[in-house]
Formats: structure tokens, C-alpha cells, sequence
């Protein structure tokens, strides 16, 4: 059951709560999961700061009278 992999859908703060707590541990124990949690995470970060955004979505500007 170790090897089973699961998707887990966390938000940017829990992520970064994680990442403080794990970055506290033992190097050698916590690297290799820092670095999982990295590799999967920066892309779609990288991906969401890219992506325009949708009008449907953008903030709302006053109309200019």
C-alpha cells in the first residue's frame, strides 16, 4: 500500500504550511518529499500566473461616466 498514489487537491497555503513544518525535520528524512511536493506544484503555479484571466472572473472595473 506504500506505493498506492493519490491525488490530493491543496490550496498554495496549505501547501506552504506543509513545506514550513517539513522544512523544521531532519534533511535527510524530509528532502525527498519537499522535492516531490515541489515538482508537482511548480508547474501548475507556473501554469495559473500565466494564464490570462477570464472575463467571467476578472474583477470588476467602474464604468467611466
Amino acid at each position: 500500500m506504500d506505493n498506492l498514489e493519490l491525488n490530493l487537491k491543496l490550496t498554495v497555503a496549505h501547501v506552504n504550511t506543509m513545506l514550513k513544518h517539513l522544512g523544521a525535520g531532519v534533511y535527510t528524512e524530509v528532502a525527498d518529499l519537499i522535492n516531490l511536493l515541489h515538482g508537482q506544484a511548480k508547474p501548475q503555479i507556473d501554469l495559473a500566473v500565466s494564464a490570462p484571466i477570464a472575463p467571467e472572473t476578472a474583477p470588476e472595473t467602474p464604468a467611466a461616466e
